[in-house]
């Protein structure tokens, strides 16, 4: 608890992310990395070979945008690194972590920033998130989607208002990767499993009317093992990538 309250406290914010609860969810995510590394390793791994096997679609002369760096956890920091242009990263909260990383790494660097377009506002979400639509070889957006309503909403959202504005944020989302002149991959999970016993019970975590056809893969992370969140309850959350724009 005292490392969350750490990570929590040192992490650099975007306006209203702090407020909006997003340095307090990174520290709950390192500290559950930290009790499942095992159960999440596949995940992990699977991600970052992901990325690195579509870093040949990226153009050579410009750097690669990264949506949702976080922790750098998924991120394979090395083959980015290898970019001639490199790569910037981006998120709402710079964790601690991501910093003492990156001073490795002279080909990346880290931007904060609100990839809602309203966490620092009461307004409505914009109809394209403000992501940069020129000026890069290539975007990844890496395991955001599902999680850009939480500064605003329950997951499962608990009401009509909050599903509206859920599915209008990953909606925005997409719609920016779609107008992006360069391929953008996107990886995200869909579905969260909730298993208790032999019974299963599968919630969206993604609209899927909003996601571009069928994946070029799919995975499962097992994200919440026995114990976790209580000891009868195991959750996973299926995963999926798409390549846009290619």
């Amino acid at each position: 608890m005292l490392n969350e309250l750490y990570i929590s406290l040192m992490s650099r914010t975007a306006p209203g992310a702090r407020k909006g609860g997003l340095a307090r969810e990174v520290a709950g995510i390192r500290g559950r990395y930290s009790r499942q590394k095992n159960a999440w390793e596949n995940h992990l791994q699977h991600t970052k070979e992901c990325i690195s096997a579509h870093l040949h679609e990226a153009e050579a002369a410009e750097p690669i945008l990264v949506l949702g760096a976080g922790l750098c956890l998924d991120l394979p920091l090395d083959a980015l690194n290898t970019h001639p242009a490199g790569a910037l990263l981006v998120d709402a909260v710079e964790p601690p972590r991501a910093r003492r990383l990156l001073k490795q790494y002279e080909n990346l660097s880290f931007e904060l920033s609100d990839l809602t377009g309203c966490l620092a506002s009461d307004k409505a979400p914009p109809k394209v998130a403000p992501i940069p639509l020129v000026g890069y070889g290539m975007a990844i957006s890496c395991n955001i989607l599902s999680q850009l309503a939480l500064p605003f909403a329950s997951s499962p959202p608990e009401n009509d208002e909050e599903a509206a504005l859920t599915s209008n944020l990953q909606d925005a989302h997409i719609r920016a990767l779609v107008a992006m002149n360069c391929p953008a991959l996107l990886i995200t999970d869909y579905e969260r499993v909730e298993m208790h016993g032999d019974h299963d019970h599968i919630v969206k975590t993604v609209d899927r009317q909003h996601l571009p056809g069928a994946p070029l893969e799919t995975w499962q992370w097992y994200i919440a093992p026995k114990g976790e969140v209580n000891r009868h309850l195991d959750i996973r959350l299926n995963v999926g990538a798409w390549l846009l724009n290619a």
